[in-house]
């Protein structure tokens, strides 16, 4: 009877051990992690910032989480979380405001820069133009990958760097 009852115990546990599904993460905005991300850390975020509203949660790697939402005044704001137990039991994170502003940048352009590229905006730069047109460099990073395009302070997007060619216009 013991060994039935052993034999039974070992297939139970080879079946839920085989059961078990590996997850993959998709590098896609699409998708809510929201029910991924550990309870501590969403319950340490909700605590510390209990006025974000429109939070997206998003993996970097196996060790860290991040949160991105919206500020009042329009920026960009990422709570990165490690997850390992030693900075979870001490509800440790570190936060980035975006964009990275490197010079003097214009409300509106940093809200069409926004607008336009969302949570992959990484940063703007004014360009010394010759013309009267103020141009700015906005990088964005899309899959880990950055790019470099240029908009003026109505948020025109130009594909040409040197010339200066209208290639659509932005939400305003």
């Amino acid at each position: 009877m013991k060994k039935i009852f052993f034999a039974a115990v070992i297939l139970a546990a080879a079946y839920t051990a085989s059961a078990q599904e590996v997850v993959t993460y998709k590098n896609s905005s699409e998708v809510d992690y929201t029910a991924q991300v550990p309870t501590t850390i969403r319950e340490n975020f909700q605590a510390s910032y209990p006025t974000a509203t429109t939070v997206t949660w998003m993996p970097m790697t196996n060790d860290w989480w991040y949160a991105t939402y919206k500020t009042d005044n329009n920026r960009i704001v990422r709570v990165y979380y490690n997850t390992q137990p030693w900075y979870m039991m001490r509800g440790e994170s570190f936060k980035a405001s975006l964009p990275v502003l490197n010079t003097f940048v214009p409300d509106v352009v940093i809200t069409n820069a926004i607008n336009t590229y969302g949570n992959n905006l990484y940063s703007i730069t004014r360009r010394l133009s010759n013309g009267a047109d103020e141009v700015y460099h906005v990088t964005v990073i899309k899959n880990g990958v950055s790019e470099v395009t240029l908009m003026n302070a109505q948020g025109v997007v130009y594909t040409d760097m040197n010339k200066g060619e209208v290639t659509k216009t932005a939400l305003q």
